[in-house]
């Protein structure tokens, strides 16, 4: 898929025939490179055995020194959308959550939305987390900010001790990608947005999450928000029988399959 000269790296998965399935649109968080899907595989793994075709897409790739805001970078996968077909299940993992949740006025009002650790909103002590790293990358120090990143998506008070060990050599494309990610979270707020989405929408977050907690979601009355106590940002990875669960119960409800 391409956009005004952006190729955008895709991962699909599930049924081969984009005729009959229902279809989920994966958006990806920050990421150094692209990792062909595996940040969202466990949950990936229950939307394909239930049927659904899935697109896991690298939500950056659209970004260049152009984008300096979450707004300027959801026009440019606004205007990408349309060539994705039609979307039954929007999902999005942190980063890629923010984003999916600023897309909903763009797919159909039935729509439902999926969402792991995305941020409808950011506060002072998360800001300063993602401007820590953010400094970090866009110093030359890409490794630092990486090894920074992997402790604080750990649960609070369980973060792994990394001293000792080298951090890994500046990359400066990972640099430039963990920047950029890290500072267009700073300042959104979708909560408007997310309230008024009137499809079905799960959002799942970690009860020890040192960055993207409950305080950082947004939904209706008809929307669902559930904590996964003891976990930290990748509760799909964490506890993944438990979020399988309840993705799997979130799909049947909805009649997605």
């Amino acid at each position: 898929m391409t956009h005004a000269g952006f190729a955008v790296p895709t991962a699909v998965f599930g049924p081969e025939t984009a005729v009959g399935p229902a279809h989920a649109l994966v958006l990806a968080p920050v990421t150094p490179s692209w990792d062909e899907g595996a940040f969202f595989a466990p949950v990936t793994q229950v939307l394909a055995d239930a049927g659904l075709r899935v697109t896991v897409v690298d939500t950056l790739s659209l970004w260049d020194e152009e984008i300096d805001t979450l707004d300027s970078l959801v026009a440019r996968w606004r205007a990408l959308l349309p060539q994705y077909g039609h979307v039954d299940l929007i999902c999005g993992n942190a980063f890629g959550g923010a984003v999916a949740q600023a897309l909903l006025p763009e797919v159909a009002a039935n729509t439902a939305a999926l969402l792991v650790s995305g941020p409808a909103r950011t506060d002072a002590l998360l800001e300063a987390r993602l401007t820590e790293i953010a400094e970090l990358a866009a110093g030359g120090r890409s490794g630092d900010a990486l090894a920074l990143l992997n402790r604080r998506v750990q649960p609070h008070g369980r973060s792994r001790v990394t001293d000792g060990t080298a951090p890994t050599p500046h990359d400066p494309s990972a640099g430039r990608r963990l920047a950029a990610g890290m500072r267009m979270l700073c300042g959104v707020d979708v909560t408007d947005t997310v309230r008024s989405h009137p499809g079905p929408l799960l959002q799942i977050v970690g009860g020890d999450s040192q960055l993207v907690t409950q305080h950082h979601t947004a939904a209706a009355s008809h929307h669902q928000v559930h904590v996964i106590p003891r976990t930290g940002m990748r509760p799909h990875i964490e506890r993944t029988a438990e979020v399988s669960a309840l993705v799997g119960t979130f799909l049947r409800e909805k009649g997605l399959i």
